[in-house]
């Protein structure tokens, strides 16, 4: 079969011979070749050339390899080369890892035992520290970027990938300007700390959120939120407290010393967490050591062969460069930066419920029955009477709310971009339904119904984030002065946004 790419059997910068493509994202390809020199064979990552002329992307493309070539740890990825080939294109040269990602492993093997979850994510956490300690946030951590290979008498060896979007840190001032764009925020949404979906400053630990986010998903096998878009899984990391996993899946059998790990490294507040990636890996191994002892950790009787995975939606900004507010295509668009991944999971069967074999002592059934039976009816009664306080209360009738009609007016100078709505008549929980409703119609590129719905959000809790998009509607549909209107009252309620930037290179004066 004749090669599919240009690249396939060429030799790059006379040390590279290509022999085929492996991987393909928004920034370039990645292929396997073999280094000449040393008969080796490496992963060659090449940045596309329509992309050169873009100093941005080229920068980022560098930093990559500044940020891969500071890390020296068994875990990480080595980079063994940077440069340009003899056409122009500038190419990565890394370590071939053999093994499948913890993605693919995710879906193959589930359920995992926890001592080999354990196992793996204690090897990411030593990598991280090592990065950290290097100055260096990886800020796009997920099952895809974390390689295991099956070495000899070594199980599940693993090797932390793609620090192509990482933070360096290292206290200079003369790196050059900040490579994100105002108002967009890197990362992939299902594994994005709060601190990452606002766009606020990142530190270590918002890796150490995407670490908790990833033991969740292997412990009860599909991830802490459910969202059919990247602003959906952004809303619940900053606005919602995650249900434990034993809630979202009571047959997985994970331990309650792990459950609560997990439920700490996914706090809302970064001082809440494990305050770092080698504090977070001891008490990783604390459990280890725990079940090892035999202590009684696990929860859950079911058959592990009964259960599978529940396959994580791939929203279209999988593994890209999330914009949550912005310029001409508005705050919800990106584009894909690295290899995807299969995600090709059945669905989940009927869980199997065991029955207990012992019949339990009669005498002692007979002599407690009477008990139980006067005790539940006492409950019973205190129970009756509670409910009636309850429904007197309930059905008293209710004090009207204002809802005002659907797009009417609000009341004052005409343009909805000067009223507001007082505190006591506010319904924010209206506002983020519609503004999440409007984010659907955006995406899809229905301008028309997703200026309704935001103006619906905006008449329910007049919010500066609702204002922005409507401005940004207003101006991808070219109405300057209603984009000036509505991007005027995001300068007026927000003065310290870092959107204001954004506003006045868009729409300057």
């Amino acid at each position: 079969m004749p090669p599919t790419d240009d690249y396939i059997g060429k030799t790059v910068a006379s040390k590279y011979r290509v022999e085929q493509m492996i991987g393909e994202g928004g920034m370039g390809k990645v292929y396997k070749a073999t280094q000449l020199a040393l008969d080796k064979q490496v992963v060659l990552k090449v940045l596309r050339q329509a992309l050169l002329s873009d100093e941005r992307t080229v920068a980022r493309f560098e930093r990559e390899a500044k940020a891969a070539s500071r890390l020296n740890h068994p875990n990480s990825i080595s980079v063994l080369d940077f440069g340009r080939s003899d056409d122009g294109a500038m190419y990565i040269a890394m370590e071939y890892v053999q093994g499948k990602d913890l993605h693919q492993i995710l879906t193959r093997d589930w359920p995992l035992p926890e001592n080999r979850v354990i196992r793996v994510m204690s090897q990411v956490l030593s990598a991280l520290a090592d990065a950290h300690s290097a100055g260096v946030i990886h800020r796009d951590l997920k099952p895809e970027n974390i390689m295991v290979e099956q070495r000899r008498g070594e199980a599940d060896f693993v090797k932390v990938l793609d620090f192509g979007i990482a933070k360096i840190v290292d206290g200079s001032t003369d790196d050059g300007p900040a490579l994100t764009r105002a108002g967009f925020v890197c990362g992939t949404p299902e594994y994005m700390s709060p601190e990452q979906a606002r766009g606020a400053q990142l530190d270590h630990r918002s890796d150490l959120y995407a670490v908790g986010v990833i033991i969740y998903q292997l412990c009860a096998g599909l991830l802490p939120f459910d969202s059919d878009s990247a602003v959906g899984f952004a809303t619940k990391h900053l606005t919602e407290i995650p249900p434990a996993p034993s809630k979202r899946r009571p047959d997985a059998k994970i331990s309650p010393a792990m459950e609560r790990l997990i439920m700490k490294a996914l706090a809302k507040n970064p001082d809440d967490r494990p305050q770092t990636a080698e504090q977070f890996r001891a008490e990783l191994m604390a459990i280890e050591k725990e079940r090892r002892a035999g202590a009684p950790l696990r929860r859950g009787q079911t058959s592990a062969s009964a259960l599978a995975p529940v396959a994580r939606k791939v929203t279209p900004i999988d593994q890209q460069e999330t914009r949550v507010s912005g310029e001409a295509r508005g705050p919800w668009s990106a584009r894909e930066d690295t290899v995807p991944s299969s995600n090709n999971l059945g669905p989940v069967p009927e869980p199997v419920t065991t029955v207990p074999t012992t019949a339990p002592d009669r005498v002692t059934g007979d002599k407690w029955g009477l008990v139980f039976k006067v005790a539940v009816g006492l409950l019973v009664l205190i129970a009756l009477g509670l409910g009636g306080l309850y429904a007197t209360k309930y059905f008293e009738p209710k004090k009207d709310t204002y809802t005002p009609p659907k797009n009417a007016p609000l009341p004052g100078t005409g343009n909805p971009w000067d009223d507001d709505v007082s505190d006591d008549k506010r319904r924010p929980a209206d506002r983020m339904r519609k503004e999440a409703e409007g984010d659907r119609y955006y995406l899809a590129r229905n301008l028309s119904l997703a200026r309704t719905s935001y103006l619906e959000a905006w008449q329910a809790d007049p919010q500066p984030a609702v204002a922005m998009k409507l401005g940004q509607v207003a101006f991808d549909l070219d109405e300057l002065d209603e984009a000036r209107g509505w991007w005027g009252r995001v300068k007026r309620d927000a003065r310290d946004s870092k959107f204001i930037s954004h506003i006045d290179q868009v729409l300057p004066r």
